[in-house]
């Protein structure tokens, strides 16, 4: 929490280049500042209340139309603190009892005066701003993104692909359409290698156009990792880190590479301090603790993570999922196979995305009916299902698998090989021989 600490050395929001748009569009220096809109909403309340307190009440009549919990708030300043981090220049501190205070900080401005800023859009000229409605798609395109479930992937596609079909140059969206294709990419089967390449080129043209684009480098590793080129998309995570240091995303995705490249202390560190910049987040939540059982932690330790992730998000389905998961790994009881049976039957969306996480619930409980039922409904080249056939005692059939997924050259693959739980794999003949295959490109030490 940012808390006031006494005299603050600011200056006025718009002597420093902060600009509201009439569209209410927020912009730094004639860059806008991609908010969705309650952060959007917050900002402005702050920039328009600066240099004074903004009041809790006055953002619940202002921004949540008088529908506002403290949660609601916390939640919300938390999030427009991420997104301003990268321009290292402003300070939400906040009162006990009053609210909220913006402060723009003098030094950091005449310090930063001539660093490109990493923000998604530069308006060089009104006629070349993007029509507002287009912003606002892509903005709820990328929080579709975050939801993890086929229908918001899907409607998350159309968008994208609509608003680049109205605005070829915006980067944004072609960056967002690339998201898309990662996301796919390494969690169903609905994306071929040849999308992943076309989505590297796209973001060759948004680096040639907008290097400084926000997440554009922590993408391109992830596409990269994606495909398995693990040393050069090490160099664009770590350039990622260097221009944005508190980017979440930017760790989260990193996290992901080191789980990919067996390095699983690291993942941990990694994931703990996206944890911090971010803790709304279930997604970071739940891949901390799959890093720990990759870390080799103790199966007490991970489990107690995987109590936290829950406790902190109870209404995520996948730190549901991740518990009960967990829960088996440590201990297999017949509850929670009929636990994962009935959270199939409430949330048949996000089971898609989960369906490798229940069937190893159910193969793991001993209900190895269940688990073979829906490894034939959702199983898939890239959505192997390796940790239930191998519970099940399947290991030449898991291995079948593997050998289908490592012919393909992308997909979640190197990721479900250095899991504890599929451990069982390098027992196999054939596991050098596949190992060697997938991760024939990794960084150098």
């Amino acid at each position: 929490m940012h808390n006031s600490s006494g005299a603050l050395a600011d200056i006025d929001p718009v002597s420093a280049g902060f600009e509201i748009d009439r569209d209410g569009f927020v912009f730094y220096k004639d860059s806008l500042l991609f908010l969705p809109p309650k952060e959007r909403g917050a900002f402005r309340l702050l920039l328009n209340g600066w240099p004074k307190v903004v009041s809790k009440e006055a953002f619940s009549k202002n921004v949540w139309a008088g529908r506002m919990s403290d949660e609601s708030l916390a939640r919300c300043i938390t999030q427009l603190r991420r997104a301003l981090s990268n321009l290292g220049i402003v300070q939400i501190d906040s009162l006990y009892g009053q609210g909220y205070r913006l402060a723009v900080l003098s030094d950091k401005v005449r310090r930063l005066s001539a660093t490109p800023v990493l923000t998604p859009f530069s308006r060089k000229a009104d006629a070349a701003k993007p029509h507002a409605a287009l912003i606002e798609a892509c903005i709820h395109a990328r929080q579709l993104l975050e939801r993890r479930s086929q229908d918001a992937f899907s409607q998350a596609e159309a968008i994208l692909k609509n608003v680049i079909a109205n605005a070829p140059d915006y980067m944004m969206a072609k960056l967002l359409l690339a998201q898309y294709v990662a996301e796919r990419g390494f969690f169903d089967a609905h994306i071929q290698r040849s999308q992943i390449d076309d989505a590297l080129g796209q973001l060759r043209i948004v680096q040639d156009s907008e290097p400084y684009l926000q997440g554009l480098q922590s993408l391109t590793g992830h596409l990269l990792d994606c495909k398995w080129d693990f040393d050069e998309a090490r160099g664009a995570h770590e350039q990622a880190l260097q221009m944005s240091p508190d980017d979440d995303v930017a760790y989260y995705r990193y996290g992901y590479h080191l789980i990919f490249t067996n390095a699983g202390s690291e993942a941990v560190d990694a994931f703990r301090f996206a944890a911090q910049l971010n803790p709304f987040s279930p997604n970071i939540a739940t891949m901390l603790v799959r890093a720990c059982a990759c870390a080799n932690m103790s199966p007490a330790e991970v489990l107690a993570q995987a109590r936290n992730a829950y406790s902190s998000h109870p209404d995520s389905p996948w730190a549901y999922v991740i518990l009960l998961y967990t829960l088996a790994w440590v201990d297999p009881q017949p509850e929670l196979a009929h636990a994962a049976r009935h959270f199939v039957q409430k949330n048949r969306y996000a089971h898609a995305l989960t369906s490798r996480g229940v069937a190893y619930i159910l193969a793991r409980c001993g209900d190895h009916a269940g688990a073979l039922e829906i490894i034939a409904e959702h199983g898939s080249l890239h959505g192997i299902h390796l940790a239930a056939l191998l519970a099940m005692g399947m290991l030449d059939e898991a291995m079948m698998k593997v050998k289908a997924a490592a012919d393909a050259g992308f997909g979640v693959l190197p990721f479900l090989l250095n899991v504890p739980e599929n451990a069982a794999l390098r027992q196999h003949p054939d596991y050098a021989q596949v190992h060697a295959k997938v991760f024939s490109r990794m960084p150098a030490e």
